[in-house]
This record gives structure tokens, C-alpha cells and sequence, in this order.
């Protein structure tokens, strides 16, 4: 899509991962749990007026983001949901739970624990790790 811009709030609160297809793979900065934030580029704002193509890229990208939380990093659980009442732009959320972090058994959502946040370094590899776990497109060419 062009033009398409991320959200301030999503731009804010998120490292931008990098491009999976239409979708734009973000990771949240609260370091207490593995939080993914997919984005679809399309002003479309509700998971029923999303094309197909993109709707079906959004459950290939987020159990693709399942099977590596919990095959490589041991989640217990992993919560996904398209909430978006205080940022209209459609996003998919895909956190890793663990019955150890500071927010089970509840939501994540508006509990951030302050501080707790990835270095530089961390980014970088959760990057890797996290765009080497989607499928290669169509072609053989894997994701940016």
C-alpha cells in the first residue's frame, strides 16, 4: 500500500521488526512478555472488512509467531487479539504468556511494568529470530 504510515501510539510503544509481506511486524517494548504487534497495510479498520489475502497473511504470520513461542521459548500460552478501541489503525496482537510473568493469569494490556524494556542488542536478535520464523514468500524471497 502506499503511503501507509504505522500509528503514533503503534510507532511509540513498539520496535518496528520489519515488513512480512502486506504486514508490518512490530514488538513491544514491555520486556515482560514476547508481545507482537502485526499491522496490515490497508486503511481497513475492523478483521471483517480486511481483504482475504491479508486476513490469511495474518493467521499464517501469527502461527508462524505461535509455533516459535512456544517451540523456542518455552510460553506457556499464547494470547492473540484484534483490539483496537484506542488505536483506530487494524492491528493483530500475538503475545507470548508465561505463567511466570508479572501480569498472569490476567490481560497485559495497560500494565506495563516501568523499566523493563529490551536493550539494542536484544532487538537485534528477537529481529532475527522472529523474521527468520515466517514462511518465505511465494518465490523463495524471505521476509525484510
Amino acid at each position: 500500500m502506499h503511503n501507509f504510515t504505522l500509528h503514533p501510539a503503534l510507532r511509540a510503544d513498539c520496535h518496528v521488526l520489519g515488513q512480512w509481506r502486506d504486514l508490518r511486524v512490530l514488538l513491544h517494548k514491555d520486556a515482560q512478555v514476547r508481545w507482537f504487534i502485526l499491522v496490515p497495510e490497508t486503511t481497513a479498520t475492523e478483521w471483517h472488512d480486511l481483504p482475504e489475502p491479508l486476513r490469511g497473511q495474518l493467521a499464517e504470520a501469527s502461527s508462524s509467531l505461535g509455533r516459535m513461542l512456544t517451540a523456542g521459548l518455552g510460553c506457556h500460552k499464547i494470547n492473540v487479539a484484534a483490539i483496537g478501541n484506542l488505536v483506530p489503525q487494524f492491528h493483530f496482537h500475538v503475545i507470548g504468556r508465561w505463567k511466570t510473568d508479572p501480569y498472569w493469569p490476567g490481560v497485559v494490556w495497560g500494565r506495563v511494568v516501568p523499566g523493563d524494556v529490551y536493550g539494542e542488542g536484544e532487538v537485534a536478535e528477537i529481529r532475527t529470530r522472529v523474521m527468520s520464523s515466517l514462511p518465505a514468500a511465494p518465490g523463495g524471497r524471505p521476509p525484510v
